[in-house]
């Protein structure tokens, strides 16, 4: 009877030493992807409801906003055929973490994501060849915690016929890690 009051101490702390590598405090980490992928949003005003409109950092996938509520930015054409992209907080008004920031370089030169600066309560306007920093909202998954993901895209293809915008992106799968080089082992 007294060794089945400890098996709950002895299984956390089991979990615990599984979870972590090394010297036993810092947690595994998962490499960059080595690959960028794609992604295609419709413009959120006038696409079908069928197809995604906005795109969520943390999986690095486009979504249905009528479907999912976590996502971190959507896309819009505007009035005179603004091409727009919407971070979370300047629509629904929570979860300042998720935002964008423009970057002034190439999207291979862009190899970290910067701490501050992230456009999060306004419209960020797009065009063709636009490189941008991302960062999530924090992670459900993680309660309180403070676990936002960080990403780079690069605006591929606008179609004002089809209302759409194409992207290629990278996200760093790791909480809190800035690094945006594929492959990485952060």
């Amino acid at each position: 009877m007294a060794l089945s009051r400890y098996i709950p101490a002895v299984a956390l702390a089991a979990i615990v030493g599984a979870s972590a590598c090394g010297n036993g405090t810092e947690p595994i980490l998962i490499a960059v992807p080595d690959e960028t992928r794609e992604a295609e949003l419709v413009d959120v005003s006038a696409g079908a409801i069928a197809d995604p409109s906005a795109f969520d950092v943390i999986t690095g996938e486009p979504v249905r906003t009528d479907q999912f509520s976590g996502w971190d930015f959507l896309f819009e054409i505007a009035e005179g055929d603004a091409t727009l992209l919407w971070p979370r907080a300047a629509i629904v008004e929570q979860d300042l973490d998720a935002g964008l920031r423009k970057a002034s370089v190439t999207f291979e030169q862009v190899r970290e994501a910067p701490e501050e600066g992230y456009t999060n309560l306004e419209a960020v306007p797009v065009a063709v060849g636009d490189v941008f920093i991302m960062r999530s909202r924090r992670d459900p998954a993680f309660g309180n915690v403070r676990c936002r993901r960080h990403g780079k895209l690069e605006v591929l293809a606008i179609d004002m016929a089809e209302g759409t915008v194409s992207f290629r992106h990278l996200v760093n799968p790791n909480c809190e890690k800035r690094t945006l080089v594929p492959g990485a082992e952060e």
